[in-house]
């Protein structure tokens, strides 16, 4: 479940964005899809690996 916050600061970004004002369920509808897209995207491109590293600082050090 998202917290009230969570839920109202994306209520706030869907009206600036879409200029329509959301119910609390419909909102932690919307934002519950959204997380799971990115979930859905990010185990895609990564993986389950936990450790996934993005940036090698020991790649750095050699230049």
């Amino acid at each position: 479940m998202l917290q009230k916050e969570a839920i109202e600061e994306f209520k706030k970004i869907y009206k600036k964005e879409f200029r329509k004002e959301l119910t609390d369920k419909e909102a932690s509808q919307k934002a519950k899809r959204l997380l799971n897209f990115y979930k859905a995207v990010y185990l895609a491109s990564f993986g389950s690996r936990k450790n996934t590293k993005i940036y090698d600082d020991d790649k750095q050090k050699d230049n």
